[in-house]
């Protein structure tokens, strides 16, 4: 049981390296922070969240809130799991705290980094979006993606760790969604949603 943990252990650090160091680009230097921090961001946060958020509530009105209300909760619940019970439980420190020369780009937050926070939190919300506006899941899968690569980018985490929050998110958003909205919940008309 040990060689195979260890061939994962060196995998995850290399691939690492190969996203943080490697694989980079100016460009994605200057984009890849924005986007891992990006809800932390006075003009988001303030300004084009609640613009969006309002004006989403406002055209779908009832399904809409249910939706808000579903994703809030799945997020809530995965982010009480992977931060207060697997994060303490599991200590694995982050790339910088464990002494890899990674080039961070982004403010970390704690010491533990397994799982990732914001994989969990945006596949939990992309399960739940996806579940009740199927047409738009690929997009809500790709931004929960590229906020968990983003991560790794920025230095402040192993891909196995955005890798288990995205499954994470993902396992416990689903079920939650589909027991929500039941099985077609997404595919309903606008006129039954209001």
């Amino acid at each position: 049981m040990i060689a195979p943990l260890a061939w994962l252990a060196a995998a995850d650090r290399w691939l690492l390296l190969k996203i943080n160091r490697d694989w980079t680009h100016s460009s994605l230097d200057a984009v890849m922070p924005v986007l891992t921090d990006l809800q932390n961001l006075p003009w988001f946060r303030y300004g084009v969240l609640p613009a969006a958020l309002g004006f989403w509530l406002w055209q779908g009105r009832k399904h809409a809130l249910k939706v808000l209300v579903v994703a809030v909760i799945a997020v809530a619940g995965t982010d009480v799991i992977a931060y207060r019970v697997l994060k303490p439980s599991v200590a694995r420190l982050r790339p910088a705290r464990a002494g890899i020369s990674v080039e961070v780009r982004s403010p970390s937050g704690g010491t533990n980094g397994f799982p990732s926070n914001h994989a969990t939190n945006a596949a939990a919300a992309a399960a739940v979006l996806s579940a009740a506006y199927p047409a738009a899941a690929p997009a809500f899968a790709s931004v929960a993606v590229l906020i968990a690569y983003s991560r790794v980018y920025c230095g402040v985490h192993y891909p196995g760790d955005v890798l288990a929050g995205l499954l994470l998110g993902a396992g416990i958003g689903w079920p939650w969604a589909l027991l929500m909205f039941g099985g077609g919940a997404g595919g309903s008309s606008r006129k039954k949603r209001k």
